[in-house]
């Protein structure tokens, strides 16, 4: 408590001499012998090694029930006093390779439906009349434009369908596609099994799929109710375990292409900006 109440006092002392002297000197201000500046909220290790390298020290930290406060000093003969410090950019952690190597030709197949297709291809699967060939080619066309950039959606109930049979016990279907080719499936399925546990599906799912099983799927257990995979190639899901499930599955490149695109369209449009 005693320390407490001295690092309190020391910090209101040195807030004195900031507000004498101003936090942030002016270059033309050479007056000063020290400039100070406060970092609150529990800065990390990162935070204060990035300061210390702009000449900052560290003269004091108090913290209370609310805050975690830390004072730092640069010295008027630090080449860089009166200067604003650099912005602090974490570092993004590398991304994480994935333990499974499974390549995106080597994806699960759902019932004859397969990253990777074309739009001819899945739209031979579900046939459709006359109204909805015209508001698919629109979809596909619309595509073609920002915001999209390639990217559109598609969503099939089995049951308008000839081909439903085909499906038996998955009541819709959903498709992402990108540049006329399916990118992400997500299988509904329903009047599955009951199963008293999660496991007890993904045993049947990783056998029918050929995935790894489910002691190689990282944070998995076997009471996970959303299990998910990350191939080399793709990502898998599930969502839910008894008698109504989905599965999805996506090839996620494509994300980065339709982000290139983006910023690509951002760029022409500020070149040809005339304020």
């Amino acid at each position: 408590m005693k320390v407490r109440i001295c690092l309190v006092a020391l910090c209101s002392l040195i807030f004195h001499c900031s507000a004498a002297y101003g936090q942030a000197p002016k270059k033309s201000d050479r007056s000063a012998e020290w400039e100070y500046k406060q970092l609150l909220n529990n800065p990390s290790d990162e935070l204060l090694n990035h300061f210390a390298k702009e000449g900052w020290e560290i003269v004091a930290a108090a913290a209370g029930d609310s805050y975690h406060m830390v004072i730092l000093k640069r010295s008027k003969s630090h080449p860089l006093f009166g200067t604003q410090t650099s912005e602090f950019r974490k570092p993004e952690p590398p991304p994480q390779k994935p333990t499974c190597k499974l390549t995106l030709a080597q994806a699960p197949v759902i019932r004859g439906l397969r990253l990777g297709m074309t739009s001819d291809e899945l739209f031979g699967i579900f046939p459709a009349n006359e109204r909805e060939e015209v508001d698919r080619a629109q979809l596909l066309k619309r595509a073609e434009l920002p915001p999209n950039y390639g990217h559109t959606s598609f969503r099939f109930t089995l049951s308008n369908y000839a081909t439903k049979d085909r499906f038996t016990g998955i009541g819709s279907l959903a498709f992402e596609l990108f540049d006329k080719k399916v990118v992400s499936i997500n299988a509904d399925y329903w009047g599955a099994p009951q199963f008293d546990r999660p496991g007890q599906l993904m045993e049947i799912i990783t056998k029918q799929f050929g995935l790894p099983e489910t002691k190689d799927w990282p944070r998995y257990n076997e009471h996970s109710s959303n299990p998910s995979l990350s191939c080399e190639g793709f990502t898998f899901q599930v969502h839910g375990y008894s008698e109504s499930f989905s599965i999805s599955l996506t090839d996620p490149t494509y994300k980065k292409i339709v982000e290139e695109r983006k910023q690509a369209d951002r760029a022409k449009k500020r070149e040809g900006f005339k304020p």
